[in-house]
């Protein structure tokens, strides 16, 4: 196993299975919780994470299979591309929007939706990762905070962020009503001294 990445809650691994490139996402024990605490608290993440995927797949996000779950450990199928954030232009933006669409009209919200949690594929498609922070629910203002992170992700990155922002919009407002109560709700979520 190739470790590929590092973070506070989880590394990742490339790895080989029945022949097929996969990812082994492992969750960091934290050695300041109690030992038992703390095997319950990674196993219990690691759960509701597949229970997430597996839901946003059902809704039609495009999203690495789950192979294997074990304990505080997932093997997701390994996604070949390259990060959304080194492929942005207009028209993968306007397929981003539409696959958040998706992912909200499933009643989950991302917590971590940046153009550095989906990759493009040679083809053009886009596969969503990183559901580690991610929620169920139905809270309009949740979806919107998706979107402020993302707007704020796109500024961080390029100066041509509005023609990506307004490209990526088109493609989330084919969630109809819900889009234009998300919307909404991102502008209160913007006035606030907290998220500035």
């Amino acid at each position: 196993m190739e470790l590929i990445y590092k973070g506070a809650e989880a590394e990742l691994y490339l790895d080989e299975f029945l022949g097929l490139k996969v990812v082994i996402k492992r969750r960091v024990a934290k050695g300041y919780r109690h030992p038992s605490l703390d095997l319950f608290i990674r196993i219990s993440r690691t759960r509701k994470e597949a229970r997430l995927i597996r839901r946003a797949r059902l809704g039609g996000v495009p999203v690495p299979a789950i192979l294997d779950i074990w304990k505080d450990s997932l093997m997701l199928e390994y996604i070949e591309g390259e990060k959304l954030a080194a492929r942005l232009d207009e028209k993968t933006m306007r397929k981003f929007g539409h696959i958040v669409c998706r992912l909200h009209n499933s009643g989950i919200s991302h917590n971590d939706l940046t153009p550095y949690n989906a990759v493009v594929s040679s083809r053009g498609e886009i596969c969503l990762l990183d559901f580690g922070l991610a929620e169920s629910t139905r809270d309009v203002e949740d979806y919107a905070v998706d979107l402020y992170v993302l707007k704020r992700s796109l500024k961080s990155i390029t100066d041509n962020w509005k023609g990506l922002w307004e490209s990526f919009l088109e493609g989330y407002l084919q969630c109809g009503e819900l889009a234009n109560r998300v919307i909404r709700r991102l502008s209160v979520v913007e006035s606030r001294g907290r998220y500035k």
